[in-house]
């Protein structure tokens, strides 16, 4: 499937549809935003780099002309596109960021590429409060200067969820990542998620037990349990990086030492290279021991995704530094993510840098025959669409 097809299953009508609900353009009518939208996407595959001021030049080429037909002007400035951004409802990318989770998260599920596991992390982005006006700040130490975002993600293929926290109670993973993990319950799907340490309190465990939403994740060695039953391997377990040594039922106890309501599994192992002990803790009782560790194994692909935010799509660049504009660029960001991935796999490409310039050439190459055809080779119609005085 080529990037052009892709594309096209966001179609102009269903931006307009999502325009209207949301009222998005009930202040603007230049700026609107279906073509923000278009304009932030095509600079975010284009330019590795992508600011204001690459905005206000890409929307005078002649790639975003083909891209987005119904521009009403040749030029817009730089500090008209920041002041839109800062004043954009950001319903509007939320909204088409989830009818796009459906549509190619459909798209996949038909391909047989239905996930069972959603990965669960965050990623920080801090500037100094001068730059940063909204945001929550650590206490003390070199960083109380510096207002942090964070950013909560489930990911598995493409980005199924995400959020943005910046009120102070989120500085601690028990508040974030609980909040992003509890929230996709509402998935269609009910697949296993899988995040780190993060969180430790133990009610959260009983929540996610309550509403038998299936998880696996790494516990403390040295929290405080009670075993409820001896160990059920009849031998140590060996993989390539780990001895699997132990595997019991379990109650964990809170900062109270109260006992949690549920019984857990905690599957004890040995890291070959270091000889610590690392824990895994799961609700999940009909798979093997071995079957929880590679399960695990699976939370480095939301790394690896992070790192394809950051480097390749400019994901800690903020170009707008408001609420507003902030949020408004994560979910275009990972609707931006989400072409980039559908195309990855259903192309069997490899890895991520390639893949987005390979679909960023296919894309360029779409737009380049839609001018040929729309000219028929004729250098006039060329000259004026171009924009270029031939006399």
């Amino acid at each position: 499937m080529n990037a052009k097809q892709i594309l096209s299953l966001i179609p102009n009508e269903l931006l307009s549809e999502l325009a209207i609900s949301s009222g998005v353009n009930k202040y603007s009518k230049k700026l609107q935003g279906e073509l923000i939208f278009k304009l932030l996407i095509y600079c975010i595959i284009t330019y590795k780099d992508n600011s204001l001021r690459r905005m206000e030049s890409a929307y005078e080429s002649v790639g975003f002309a083909f891209l987005n037909s119904k521009m009403s002007s040749k030029k817009v400035r730089y500090s008209s596109i920041s002041e839109r951004m800062s004043s954009i409802d950001p319903v509007f990318f939320k909204t088409l960021y989830y009818r796009c989770v459906d549509i190619y998260g459909e798209m996949l599920a038909s391909k047989n590429e239905r996930p069972t596991t959603l990965l669960f992390d965050s990623t920080i982005v801090a500037l100094t409060s001068k730059l940063l006006k909204v945001g929550y700040h650590l206490k003390g130490g070199d960083a109380a200067h510096l207002h942090q975002l964070k950013f909560t993600v489930g990911f598995n293929i493409i980005p199924t969820i995400a959020d943005l926290y910046i009120d102070q109670r989120y500085t601690s993973e028990n508040a974030a990542l609980k909040e992003t993990i509890l929230a996709s319950q509402c998935l269609k799907e009910n697949p296993i998620r899988i995040f780190d340490r993060g969180i430790t309190a133990r009610r959260t465990y009983d929540q996610l037990a309550n509403s038998q939403t299936p998880f696996v994740t790494r516990l403390t060695p040295t929290g405080k349990r009670i075993e409820l039953t001896p160990n059920s391997l009849q031998s140590t377990i060996e993989t390539p990086t780990l001895l699997i040594v132990e595997d019991n039922i379990i109650r964990l106890f809170n900062e109270k030492s109260e006992r949690t309501k549920h019984v857990f599994r905690c599957v004890k192992c040995v890291q070959k290279e270091t000889n610590l002990p690392i824990h895994f803790l799961t609700n999940i009782f009909d798979i093997s021991s071995l079957e929880v560790t590679e399960l695990y194994k699976q939370r480095w692909q939301i790394e690896v995704f992070f790192k394809f935010l950051k480097q390749e799509l400019n994901f800690s660049h903020l170009i707008n530094r408001s609420e507003k504009g902030i949020e408004s660029m994560l979910y275009v960001t990972m609707i931006a993510a989400i072409l980039i991935l559908v195309y990855k796999k259903l192309n069997n490409q490899k890895g991520y840098k390639i893949t987005k310039q390979k679909f960023e050439q296919e894309l360029e190459k779409w737009l380049l025959f839609d001018f040929v055809r729309l000219t028929e080779g004729d250098l006039e119609k060329a000259a004026i669409l171009l924009n270029i005085n031939t006399s």
